[in-house]
Formats: C-alpha cells, sequence, structure tokens
C-alpha cells in the first residue's frame, strides 16, 4: 500500500511489479492485491494497462484497514476448553489478556495512517 501510495497521480501499477517490489512472487502479490481490492482500499483495473492504485487518499486508510483486509479480523480467541475447574479461573484470565492485547492492537493499527508509512519511508529513503 506505500508502493502504491507513492506512484504519481495515482498511476496503475501492474501485480508483477508490486511482487517484485515486495520480493514475492506474482500470485503471491495477486492474492494480496484483491484481498485489498475487496475490502475497497484500492481499485483495480483489468487489461493489458490495467493495473491497481489506491482508492483513498493515504491519510484516510488506517493500518487496520490493510492488516485486516490481508490477514482477517484481529481476534484474541484463544479457543481452549477444559473439564477441570481448577483450570477454569486459569483460562478465563488468559482469555482476558489476550482480549485486552487484541484491543490494543487494533487501536494502535486505527491510529496509524498509510500516510505515516509513506512519510517513514521517505525519510529513512533521504538518510540512506
Amino acid at each position: 500500500m506505500a508502493f502504491l501510495s507513492s506512484q504519481p497521480g495515482g498511476e496503475l501499477v501492474q501485480a508483477r511489479t508490486v511482487g517484485e517490489y515486495l520480493s514475492i512472487p506474482t500470485d503471491s502479490a495477486l492474492k494480496i492485491l484483491q484481498s485489498l481490492a475487496r475490502r475497497g482500499l484500492i481499485l483495480s483495473q483489468l487489461g493489458r494497462s490495467g493495473g491497481y492504485r489506491l482508492h483513498r487518499p493515504p491519510e484516510q486508510v488506517t493500518l487496520l484497514e490493510i492488516v485486516e483486509a490481508i490477514e482477517g479480523p484481529i481476534s484474541a480467541d484463544i479457543r481452549l476448553t477444559v473439564s477441570d475447574p481448577a483450570l477454569t479461573a486459569g483460562i478465563e484470565l488468559l482469555q482476558q489478556i489476550c482480549d485486552d492485547a487484541a484491543a490494543h492492537a487494533r487501536q494502535k493499527l486505527r491510529s496509524a495512517k498509510l500516510s505515516d508509512l509513506a512519510t517513514a519511508g521517505q525519510s529513512i529513503a533521504a538518510m540512506g
């Protein structure tokens, strides 16, 4: 997404180019791009001169949207069942800790924008 946001004038980028940039196979890049397109984060244009571009400005896209588009909802389900009542309290405590951690991660990712990544990348590039 940061790579797409760096394209001048919202220029279309082919999946092959994204794959090369990420050093992953084109098929893997396509799966990621399709997930992002299904969630409305990017637009896709079919055809020989087609490709992908951002649907919204980077300032309006949260990292939570990106992560959940690719990986699915951030969840804290530990899915443990026990028959021993002595272990139930520990499992409940563990679930609460996991719930809190997931809520914290969602909040942090929701507060960070794609534009923050793009700005950080530009700062690093300027230093190097």
